[in-house]
Formats: C-alpha cells, structure tokens, sequence
C-alpha cells in the first residue's frame, strides 16, 4: 500500500512540476520524491517488472516517433560518436587516477568509480575484479543522478537562447495521417507493452525493455497500423515511474561512503558534469545536430531519461534515444575488453 501510495504522490509531483514547465518534470518531480523518502522516511524497493514497465512505457512512446528516413541520418554520426566515446574514456581514466590517488581507494575502485558505463556493468567488473563494489555503487549511482538531475534542467533553459532543430518526427504531440482512434490507439499500446515485457523476461540484454519497446512500436507504427503519439499522461506516468525508482536506490549508505572520500569526489562529480559539456561540444561540431541534442545524445545519463527529456523539449526523441543505446552498447562491449589492460597497468604502478 505505500508503494503504491508514494507512486501516486510521484505521479503527482511530476504532474505538477510538468504543469509548471520545469525541463523533464515527470521525472525530476517523481525522483525528488523518492530521494527524500528513501533519505528522510525509510528503506523502500520496487520489484524489477515496474522498472521493465516504465522503460516500456517510454520506449513505444519513443518508437512511434521514429522514421525510416532517421536511419541513415544516425550511420553520418558514428565516426562523431566514436571520437566522442575516446575523449570520453580517456577522460574518465585521467579522473580514475586522481581519486585513487587523493582517496583512500585502491586503484581498481578508483578506476571502476569513473568508467562511464552504468552502474549495474561497473559493478559486475567490481565483482569479477575484487574491487569495492559497494564503493562502486555508490559512487555510480551518485553520478547517474547528479546528471539526470542537472542536465535536463540545464538543457531546458539553454533551448530558448540557442537555435534547435524541432524534427518533423520528434513532437509527441503532432498528428499522425491515417492514425487509429485514441481508444484503439490504447489497446494497441498496451499489446505493445506486454508484448515487450514478455520478450524481455525471455531474452534478457541490457535496457531489454526499452530496446524491445522501441523496435516492436516502429515497425508496428511504420509496417501495420500508423498509432497518434502517446499521451502526455501516457509517457509522464512511465517517466514517473522511472523516476521514483530512480529516486529511492539512492540511500544514506550511499551518501555516506560518498562522503568518506571526502572534497576528492565532489571535485570527480563535478569534472563530471564539465566533461559533459567538453565530449559535446566535440560532437556538436562533427554533426549537423544543435548543441542541446548533442547533449541529450551524448551525456552518460541513460537512454530511456535523455530520450524522454528531448521529446519533452520537442526536440529529436529518436535520435536522441538511437544515439544513447549505441552508445551505450559501445560501452558495454568495449570496456570489459579494456578493463584486463588497465586493471593490469594500475595494479603495476601501484606496485
């Protein structure tokens, strides 16, 4: 009963705070509600199918917004995303090496802290690797949020001083030619969700809800049946979701091994947030995309958020949620790969 309540009161605050036109407010209203019940009140989890659920949600909210013509615009930005992603993790190393050595944590730890490639992947390598996982964990999860926090913020206060491009396909609001009828619409959304959920508790890959969702919906939208774009109570309430389970992994445990590195990690989180901006600017320049979809699409922050804030700002949902999942995969291949090389090179100069 109160996991059901603090979702109604999530739904709620991020209702509120998207009638008050704050960037991404579904979601940053909905996690403020589970940080401060998780900090301030008590220990509460959800079961993992209402996070399937909410990327669900997102995803064929995001999937009948895509065009086939968005394809070949999306293979032009590999070879930018690609120089991005090396300045990105050479980066993120550098900041590896200055909290191991201004922190108490082994170089491994250190080093698991700072590769950008989500929490749950970074705390699998710190179990094969024997590093500090809860460490790990923490500090991850810590990064997640500061930037789900700051950069749709961020990102809606700078859309109305620098130029952007409002895509055809991007406006979750614009008529569809040919669409069924919003009730039938519905059923047709709800299929396409347990449909979804139903794959993904087969066949098992990172973001599998929100990957399966956004697929199964194009074609369905592109090949079968055009659909109108999801309601805006629709996607805040898979936004809210997300954002308040979001909201409630964020306990005093990770707070407090946070704190016990001490100004070390406020300054990591910090160039964090910085280098952001840097691996941006790069992209911006190599592409034909504006600053503010260049961020979406780059910033380390997930798939399911980035994509959701760029279609709130009416900006390119798809390409934004394409250019995140590849980079994402990207990530996920590479850095187990690396990880041997520079496990066995700080393990040589710490000796």
């Amino acid at each position: 009963m109160i996991k059901l309540l603090l979702l109604m009161i999530a739904f709620g605050v991020g209702y509120l705070f998207d009638l008050m036109s704050i960037p991404a407010g579904w979601l940053l209203g909905a996690m403020l509600v589970g940080v401060y019940y998780r900090l301030m009140i008590d220990e509460i989890s959800y079961p993992n199918l209402l996070f399937d659920l909410s990327l669900a949600v997102i995803g064929v909210s995001i999937g009948i917004s895509i065009k086939v013509s968005m394809f070949t615009e999306v293979a032009s930005y590999l070879f930018p995303l690609a120089v991005s992603l090396v300045i990105l993790l050479v980066a993120s190393w550098v900041l590896g090496k200055v909290l191991g050595r201004y922190s108490n944590l082994d170089a491994k730890t250190a080093l698991f802290c700072c590769l950008p490639a989500g929490a749950s992947v970074m705390m699998a390598l710190s179990r094969e690797y024997k590093a500090n996982m809860g460490m790990v964990a923490a500090f991850q999860t810590v990064r997640i949020m500061m930037l789900v926090a700051t950069i749709p913020i961020v990102a809606g206060f700078m859309t109305p001083y620098l130029k952007t491009k409002e895509v055809e396909s991007s406006g979750l609001s614009k008529a569809v030619e040919g669409a069924a009828p919003m009730w039938l619409a519905m059923l047709f959304y709800l299929l396409l969700i347990v449909v979804t959920l139903v794959l993904a508790k087969k066949w098992r890959i990172p973001i599998a809800p929100f990957l399966y969702a956004i697929v199964l919906s194009f074609i369905f939208h592109s090949f079968v049946q055009p659909l109108p774009s999801m309601p805006n109570l629709g996607v805040g309430l898979g936004m809210a979701m997300l954002g308040v389970i979001i909201g409630v992994r964020f306990d005093r445990k990770s707070l407090s091994d946070i704190k016990q590195i001490g100004w070390t990690s406020l300054w990591i989180l910090v160039s964090f947030f910085f280098l952001t901006f840097v691996v941006t600017f790069v992209f911006y320049l190599m592409t034909p995309l504006d600053f503010i979809t260049s961020l979406l699409a780059i910033v380390p922050a997930g798939a399911p958020q980035m994509a959701s804030v760029a279609a709130s700002l009416d900006l390119d949902g798809s390409v934004v949620a394409a250019m995140q999942v590849i980079r994402l995969l990207i990530l996920i291949l590479f850095i187990p790969m690396l990880v041997p090389f520079l496990v066995r090179r700080e393990v040589t100069s710490g000796t």
